[in-house]
């Protein structure tokens, strides 16, 4: 418990007050080193400012006597009185004057204030001395705004007031302080504040009221400056968030060979999110401390031993350590495909989601990745397993290691127990297959046997399509350690994915590249995914056909391009009766009228008379992009031939807004309302698209309002 001391001991302790005591000096008072009952204290003599405020001093020395917590600054003492003291004057009389001593007395922190160490690069180079500072600094803060009795704000929380003793640990100093000035003046005008300009929320210079937010803003500039240096704030601004945190990333794996890169990304997404200026969208500090402890006590911070460690497989002496101070981990991806030809589920995994698993295990040191499949003849099946090469992209292309191309028994082809041989053979214990089927199996034995074959690490189980072996994919699952059979059907392009995507995450224990959205630094808006699609019923180019290709596309295009990460795509029933081709990609800026469109996953697929309008394609595409945003431009020439072109479209719910336009004919228009009006947000435009779109001011306005106003659905999957 704090006890009062006259203001003559602490004269007598700090020699006056001499400058020879004084260790530092700050906007609220000088400090000053003494020893009181044997132990070293740090003395604030607060400035005798004339707005200071003697009932709010009270009340926020009673704060300080209430808390208490490793991560703040213990009070031992105060000082609140008044003297007479004998001054003398210019002109040479002496006079008695009033003086106030307001002294608060706190433990001595032998290892000085954040920003002195931060400035003097001396908190060393190891990553685990960094995030218990930034760990501390967050539970510290938690304690006031979560564990007293009532709420206590800081409203100043900056380097400098944030103490560190022998051992680093960080104890939060100074809170409510800005309060004592203040309580005579506004609490809401920045003017008001004494606290310094760059650690200041938005809202304090805008003149809004103070918000336990306030203080998280704060935190988020000192998490910056503690993992990135005293000019991290500036390196943020000028790079922005998504290349901020992969500066940070780099940084630290060059500094610190032992640091893991998951907390590093971690905290400094966390970081970015307390910089929000709009105060409702940062985290609340008990959300913050939540995450921290997350990452320290799942299986996902810990070399995924929840997931993939076994005992039963041979464990070498030395199991190599990742950059990222994860274990290393294998992977063998199996194409379960029962075919002698390529197929849309093979380009999906050969495409897709092998280089995904590939760009996420670059992120743990000295993975193998592999692969096994019947593919060009049957009976035989093709394998290979390597050490992941981070310098091998989708467009570099894979370097085989070992390919193999074997015979094999027609129930062994599913590979499932050659996969389990490649990550015996590598000698980890860290190991994880990835079973993918089509579910179109032509002849049941392809599975023989694989239901009664018990794993030794987990099996992850997926279909691509037909779920007629669904239960066998589900009894491989069972019949491995932390294995799952994923009911849910995997996208064509899981790389467009985000759900898909932060599910190999929480399996492969790698990263998550986007926290609560798609960053958007240029625009600060989230991503928009706009499907066009063609609704006419003919098989030769006509004047509507040339109107969307050659004007509305590219007016769409130009327009996302704005919106980074965007994805556009098309989809139209044209050349041959009952196919439709369709392709949906990541908005390149780049491409224009004139350069052309350079097709991702371009395709060509057979489908029912009924299904030609491809409303239901359409809405499957953006489903698989995975996020909340998007928005279907639905055109047709109001020139259908025959009446079942539309049937069943009018009855399709989306989840999407679905506006509809007619560049003809009307006799159609009662289909198309019907469409939108069977959509959140959407809606039917009676009034013509023009032949040349490009040049007409007002679709081009009627497009922005469109995709700036998009409605988000929350509920949408």
């Amino acid at each position: 418990m704090a006890i009062e001391i006259e203001s003559s001991e602490l004269r007598r302790i700090t020699n006056d007050f001499s400058d020879a005591q004084k260790v530092g000096s700050g906007g609220y008072g000088d400090v000053y080193k003494a020893v009181y009952n044997g132990e070293a204290i740090a003395v604030k003599l607060l400035h005798a400012t004339k707005g200071i405020d003697d009932k709010q001093f009270i009340k926020e020395l009673r704060n300080h006597m209430k808390v208490q917590h490793p991560n703040i600054v213990r009070l031992v003492g105060y000082c609140n009185e008044e003297t007479k003291k004998y001054i003398e004057l210019p002109d040479g009389t002496s006079v008695f004057g009033r003086h106030i001593y307001k002294v608060l007395c706190f433990e001595y922190m032998v290892g000085r204030s954040l920003d002195k160490r931060l400035s003097g690069i001396s908190l060393g180079d190891e990553w685990c001395t960094h995030y218990q500072i930034i760990k501390g600094t967050c539970e510290g803060l938690c304690y006031l705004h979560n564990g007293c009795e009532s709420r206590i704000l800081h409203l100043d929380l900056k380097p400098a007031n944030v103490l560190l003793d022998k051992s680093m640990k960080p104890k939060i100093a100074d809170f409510g302080l800005s309060r004592i000035y203040t309580a005579s003046r506004s609490h809401t005008k920045v003017d008001s504040v004494s606290g310094t300009t760059k650690y200041m929320a938005p809202e304090l210079i805008r003149g809004s009221m103070m918000s336990d937010k306030t203080d998280v803003y704060g935190l988020g500039v000192t998490i910056i400056e503690v993992i990135r240096g005293p000019g991290g704030f500036e390196i943020y601004h000028d790079s922005g968030d998504t290349n901020f945190v992969e500066d940070v990333c780099a940084y630290w794996r060059k500094r610190d060979s032992t640091t893991n890169l998951y907390q590093v990304e971690t905290c400094t997404k966390i970081a970015v999110r307390c910089l929000n200026h709009d105060r409702r969208k940062r985290p609340t500090i008990k959300e913050i401390v939540e995450n921290l402890n997350g990452i320290e006590t799942q299986g996902l911070s810990k070399d995924l031993h929840a997931l993939t460690v076994n005992s039963c497989l041979p464990i070498p002496d030395k199991i190599s350590t990742a950059i990222s101070g994860r274990g290393a981990l294998d992977v063998v991806i199996v194409y379960a495909f029962d075919c002698t030809d390529s197929t849309p589920a093979w380009y999906t995994v050969d495409n897709g989601i092998f280089w995904l698993v590939q760009e996420k295990l670059t992120n743990l040191h000295d993975s193998c990745m592999g692969y096994i499949y019947v593919m060009s003849t049957p009976n035989t099946y093709t394998s290979d397993m390597k050490v992941v090469d981070s310098a091998e992209t989708k467009q570099t292309g894979y370097t085989g290691f070992a390919w193999r191309r074997m015979t094999c028994s027609k129930n062994m082809a599913s590979g499932l127990a050659e996969a389990h041989k490649m990550i015996s053979n590598r000698g980890h214990h860290n190991g994880i297959i990835l079973f993918f089927s089509d579910g179109l199996i032509n002849n049941g034995d392809f599975f023989d046997g694989t239901e009664n074959f018990v794993s030794k690490v987990p099996v992850h189980t997926f279909t691509l399509g037909g779920d007629a072996y669904n239960h066998v994919l589900h009894s491989i699952a069972t019949n491995s350690p932390g294995g799952k059979f994923h009911s849910n059907t995997v996208p064509e392009r899981p790389n467009l994915s985000t759900p898909f995507s932060k599910l190999l995450d929480s399996l492969l224990g790698t990263t998550p590249k986007d926290d609560e959205m798609p960053l958007s630094s240029i625009s600060g808006r989230k991503p928009l995914d706009v499907v066009i699609v063609y609704a006419f019923d003919c098989i030769d180019s006509t004047p509507a056909w040339y109107t969307v290709d050659n004007g509305i596309f590219w007016l769409v295009q130009e327009k996302l391009a704005n919106l980074p990460h965007s994805c556009m795509g098309y989809i139209y029933v044209m050349s041959t009766a009952n196919t439709y081709t369709s392709d949906m990609k990541v908005v390149d800026s780049a491409e224009t009228k004139e350069t052309g469109y350079t097709g991702f996953a371009w395709r060509r697929i057979a489908c029912n008379k009924h299904m030609a309008s491809g409303l239901i394609e359409a809405h499957k595409m953006i489903n698989n992009r995975g996020h909340h945003n998007g928005i279907i431009l639905f055109f047709s020439d109001g020139l259908i031939n025959k009446g079942d072109f539309f049937d069943g479209t009018e009855d399709f719910v989306s989840r999407v807004p679905v506006h509809t336009f007619t560049l003809g004919g009307d006799e159609y228009n009662h289909v198309l309302h019907s469409i939108a009006a069977n959509s959140p947000g959407g809606m039917f435009h009676t009034s013509p698209v023009p032949e040349r779109p490009n040049l007409s001011t007002a679709f081009s306005k009627l497009l922005d309002s469109l995709l700036s106003g998009t409605m988000e659905d929350k509920n949408y999957q």
